[in-house]
Order: structure tokens, then C-alpha cells, then sequence
């Protein structure tokens, strides 16, 4: 549902609904400070505040990350996942100060949520050993990657394959290729605008709805993917990690629609500082704001390090179960590949 709610750029070009003043050149910063109302300080004094606690939370998620953790992939991993709610809160709020750049600031958010949906999936991988454990691991537990999920659950027709590193791999390109393509479509609108100086052009629409397959293409990777490997990630809360990937992308993508919709048939009203468009842009970017706070708040209290295994150092300190995997390099008397052992460390402090 939230793929077909993508942009409400692509909704406006094939409506091709004009207003009045959708499109006015947005205030500049300095006008902006000076002029706004009691009613915008607060609301802006608000998003600093939800910002400024989205920040504190992620230094304190990356302490955790980097004290915690001893396999260097997961913390590698982890570093894009910690930074994802300060980056779109951060976006949002320095665009309700410079409302001309508010619009390109709120597409990193996007590109961000993208690249971390894809890290989502290196780290699960990571949690096995890498893409070839993986593999063996759903081909010796006789698991079978199945395309039927939603939204597509519905078709008979398609298929399930044997788990090979090869059909992984082609899995995770799925997901992959959607940041890449990001950045070369973006590239390629920057080059358009500059030539034409306005987004009237065939061109971005054509854009839009490549970077709209893209994104579904990606998200049904990561579908068809995570559930193969959900019982045996339980212990590591991973699905936390990638719902809250995933919400964060659907609140972006659903309300960036909804206030862009009522800006464009009247709803939302220009005032004689900001345009509808702006206005809907300001109200969007605020409420990630404290959307991002409440979810950092909750990760942080559904991931806390005795709930997960992610964090094996603080288990081993602490004397509860914790599972270590690393590679043996006496493994390579004849030739052979470093084997993965699992290492089960219990304490006798059961009483705690």
C-alpha cells in the first residue's frame, strides 16, 4: 500500500492539478526567522527539542554498539541502522528553518530509510556468518526461498527455489539495487533541472516511476527474505530492527503524500509567509520530528542488551547465555575453509 502512496509529485503530474500558488518560490531563512508567528516558534521549538532527543538516544544506542558488540560486521551494520532516526528528525527539523531547502532536504531522509533497508539485510547475513553460512543453514533445515508473500501472496504461480548462495544473492540485489538506482536517478534529475530550470519535463515523471518499481521491488526482496529466517533470528530481535525500517519509510512515504494531497486541492492554505506546498512541507517535516523520537524510544526498550544477543560482550559480563561465533584458523590444516563455531558460554548465577 505504501509503494502506490510513493510521491504526490507523480499524483500532481498526471492530475496536472494547478493552483494559484502551489508553487510560489518558498520564503527565504532570514525573512522566515524574523516574520513567523508565535504559532510557528512553537511548533519549530518543539521539533529542536524532539531532535535534540533523537540525537542524545543515538549517541547512546552507537555506546552500546561499540562497547557491547565484537563481531566488527554487526557493529559495521549497526553504525547506518543507529544514525537513521537522528538523520530524518535532523532533515526535517533544518528544514522548517530554511523552508527553500526543505524540499531537497527531505528526500535524504528517503535515500537514507532505502540504504538502511538494504543494511537490514547485510545484517542479517552478518548474524549467520555471511551469505554462504546462510545458504547452508536454510538448505540443511530444508527451507526454501518462497515468493509467495505479501502483497503477492495471492499467485499460485510463483515459485519456490532451493536456498543457494547464488538465489541469495540474487535476493539481495533485489533490495540492493534500489539505493543505486537512487543515486543515479537523482543525479539525472539534478542535470535535467539545471538544464530546464523547472520539473515540468516528461523526464521526472519517467523518474519517478522507475524510482517507484524500484522501491517495490526492494521491499518485496526483503519480504521474501527475512520470514525464511525469523524463528532462528528470534533471539536477536532482528524483525524489530527491520519493522522499524520499514514503518520509519511508511510514515514518510504516506504522510509526505497526505499533506502534499491536501496542499495541492486547498485543504492545506497558503498563508503570506509560506506557500500550500511549503506549508505541507513544514507540517510533514515536523511530524517526523517526534515520530522519530518515538520510535527511538521504543527500539530502545524492545533492543536494550539483555533482551538481545546482538550484544554478547554484555551478556558474557553479565553471566547470562550468550552465544559467540567466530572463525577457527586451525581449521586450515588441509586446505580447507575457516568453519564457524559456535561458542556457548552459561553461568552459574542462575539465581539473578
Amino acid at each position: 500500500f505504501q509503494s502506490f502512496l510513493f510521491r504526490m509529485d507523480l499524483v500532481s503530474t498526471i492530475l496536472n492539478k494547478n493552483t494559484s500558488n502551489l508553487h510560489l518560490q518558498p520564503i527565504d531563512s532570514t525573512r522566515w526567522i524574523e516574520r513567523m508567528d508565535h504559532f510557528y516558534v512553537a511548533f519549530l521549538l518543539l521539533s529542536c527539542l524532539f531532535t535534540t532527543l533523537v540525537v542524545t538516544l543515538s549517541l547512546l544506542h552507537l555506546y552500546h554498539v561499540l562497547r557491547f558488540i565484537s563481531n566488527e560486521r554487526i557493529q559495521a551494520d549497526l553504525y547506518y541502522l543507529v544514525f537513521m532516526f537522528p538523520v530524518t528528525a535532523l532533515c526535517g527539523v533544518i528544514g522548517m528553518f530554511i523552508p527553500r531547502a526543505a524540499k531537497s532536504l527531505s528526500n535524504g531522509p528517503f535515500r537514507y530509510q532505502m540504504l538502511c533497508l538494504f543494511v537490514t539485510i547485510s545484517l542479517l547475513f552478518n548474524i549467520f556468518g555471511g551469505r554462504k553460512e546462510l545458504s547452508e543453514h536454510l538448505r540443511a533445515t530444508e527451507t526454501q526461498i518462497n515468493f509467495r508473500v505479501p502483497p503477492l501472496c495471492c499467485f499460485s504461480c510463483l515459485p519456490s527455489i532451493e536456498a543457494t548462495e547464488r538465489n541469495v544473492r540474487r535476493v539481495e540485489w533485489m533490495v540492493f539495487q534500489s539505493p543505486l538506482l537512487r543515486l543515479i536517478l537523482e543525479t539525472a534529475n539534478v542535470v535535467v533541472f539545471l538544464e530546464l530550470n523547472h520539473r515540468q519535463h516528461l523526464w521526472f515523471l519517467f523518474s519517478q516511476l522507475l524510482g517507484l518499481i524500484s522501491m517495490c521491488v526492494a521491499f518485496y526482496g526483503c519480504y521474501v527474505l527475512v520470514p525464511t529466517t525469523s524463528d532462528e533470528v528470534r533471539k536477536y530481535r532482528f524483525v524489530h530492527i527491520f519493522r522499524a525500517v520499514d514503518v520509519a519509510q511508511c510514515l514518510y512515504t504516506i504522510q509526505k503524500f497526505c499533506f502534499d494531497f491536501a496542499a495541492t486541492i486547498d485543504i492545506i492554505r497558503g498563508d503570506e509567509l509560506l506557500s500550500p506546498s511549503a506549508k505541507a512541507q513544514f507540517w510533514t517535516s515536523f511530524m517526523l520530528t517526534w515520530e522519530m523520537l518515538f520510535m527511538s524510544c521504543l527500539l530502545t526498550y524492545l533492543l536494550r542488551p539483555s533482551k538481545t544477543q546482538l550484544f554478547d560482550k554484555y551478556h558474557l559480563r553479565n553471566g547470562s547465555q550468550a552465544i559467540v561465533t567466530y572463525s577457527n584458523p586451525n581449521n586450515n590444516n588441509n586446505g580447507e575453509e575457516p568453519k564457524e563455531e559456535e561458542i556457548k558460554h552459561f553461568d552459574s548465577l542462575t539465581a539473578r
